[in-house]
Formats: structure tokens, C-alpha cells, sequence
């Protein structure tokens, strides 16, 4: 009979090659049982999550879900959630551990990493599991603040639209998404981060740490000053 000290886990990600490496490290690993896996989490909570401790959830699932709603609605249930992550994405990090996660590993960090933090995070442990996890939610980026407005005005632009189809498509004045632009520069800014490159870089800097999703499908990047020309 498994003693009651083991923790019970839940793996959930998008990739049956990454699930299949879970279920191997788990196996027979001291201090946690694998109970099951699913891609996703509506799939995870279709069965239940009555005999689960703590969940490792992919950060990207693939699946058009949010990481933050997807900890918020485990952590309601009454879940642990450690957070799996393969991009180097730390405004997604922070967003999702700030809704209730208790933990991050990454892909890169060992078995024996993995098997302690899920451990851990069934205890209800907060803390981040490796040194290489901690650089990645020390990055500057990560930390800078933006609106939800300005989020939006980001990710059209990322996708390719001028100004003045940026300013048509959320309701606004030109000059007003320019703004926004602004305030998100000037927060790059404050927090350290030097831009060199006007709004490209602003626009490159929040998608790479994931303040907006990669947006798709994507024009080329056409500079919105020359696209109003």
C-alpha cells in the first residue's frame, strides 16, 4: 500500500513526449506518485482532482489557455500547482505565480530537481527550485508593468498593423495608441531595461518575455511610422 507521505501528481502538458519523460522520472522516484496525465487541464478536471496533491503544469500548453487562469482555476479546486516551463518567458512566470502557483522548475533542471520541487509543492512549499529558474524570474523584463491597454496596443503592433489601424481596431485615437506606446517604453525604461530601437525593441522585449502572446498569424514587421506614409 503507498504510505500517505507521497505526493500525489498530476502532469499536464501539451507534448505526449514531454508527459512520457514525466511518467519516467516519477516512476519509482522516492516521495511522489504519479496518478495521471492529461494535455490539458479541462481534461485533467474532467476526471476530477479529488485524489491529486499538486499539478506540474506546462506553461504553454498550446491550447490558446492562459497559464494564470489555468493555476487560478487549480488553486480553487483546491490543487498545488508547479509550473513546467521550457521558454524563458518571465512576465508569463510571474503572472502565473502571482495567480496561485507555488513552484517553478524548468525543462532544462534535473530528475532530481523535478522530483524534489513536486515534493515540495505538495506541502505547499513556495519557492523556486533551481538557479537557473531564479535568473530567469530576476530578468528585468519580467518585472516591467503594462496596462491592459497597452498590452493590446504591443500585440497589434507585433502582429504588423500601422497606427492608424491599431487606433481603429481597439477604438481609439492615433495619438492615444501612440501614448500608450510611450508609457510602455518609459517602463522599460524604469525598470532598467534600455531600448535603442524606439517601439520595435518595446514590441520584440514583450513578446519575448511573454507580456503578450506571440501573435498569430503574423504579418512581417512593417515599422508603423512608415506604414502611415
Amino acid at each position: 500500500m503507498m504510505g500517505p507521505s507521497l505526493a500525489r501528481v498530476a502532469a499536464v502538458d501539451g507534448h505526449a513526449i514531454v508527459l512520457r519523460g514525466v511518467e519516467a522520472v516519477l516512476e519509482g522516484a522516492s516521495g511522489v506518485r504519479h496518478v495521471r496525465s492529461a494535455s490539458s487541464v479541462a481534461e485533467l478536471l474532467r476526471d476530477g482532482v479529488e485524489d491529486i496533491d499538486v499539478v506540474l503544469l506546462d506553461v504553454d500548453l498550446g491550447d490558446g489557455s492562459d497559464a494564470a487562469e489555468n493555476v487560478r482555476v487549480l488553486r480553487d479546486l483546491g490543487v498545488q500547482v508547479l509550473l513546467h516551463a521550457g521558454a524563458r518567458r518571465p512576465a508569463t512566470l510571474r503572472r502565473a505565480l502571482a495567480a496561485g502557483a507555488c513552484a517553478l522548475v524548468l525543462k532544462d533542471d534535473s530528475p532530481e530537481h523535478l522530483v524534489c520541487a513536486l515534493a515540495a509543492a505538495a506541502r505547499g512549499e513556495a519557492h523556486v527550485n533551481s538557479e537557473l529558474a531564479e535568473a530567469v524570474l530576476a530578468d528585468p523584463v519580467g518585472a516591467v508593468e503594462l496596462s491592459p491597454r497597452a498590452r493590446e496596443v504591443v500585440r497589434l503592433l507585433a502582429a504588423g498593423y500601422p497606427w492608424s489601424s491599431v487606433a481603429s481596431t481597439l477604438g481609439i485615437s492615433v495619438s492615444t495608441a501612440r501614448t500608450h506606446m510611450m508609457h510602455v517604453m518609459n517602463a522599460f525604461e524604469a525598470a532598467g531595461v534600455p531600448l535603442r530601437d524606439g517601439p520595435r525593441e518595446a514590441v520584440a522585449r514583450a513578446l519575448n518575455a511573454g507580456h503578450i502572446d506571440d501573435p498569430y498569424p503574423r504579418r512581417p514587421w512593417i515599422d508603423p511610422e512608415a506604414a502611415e506614409g
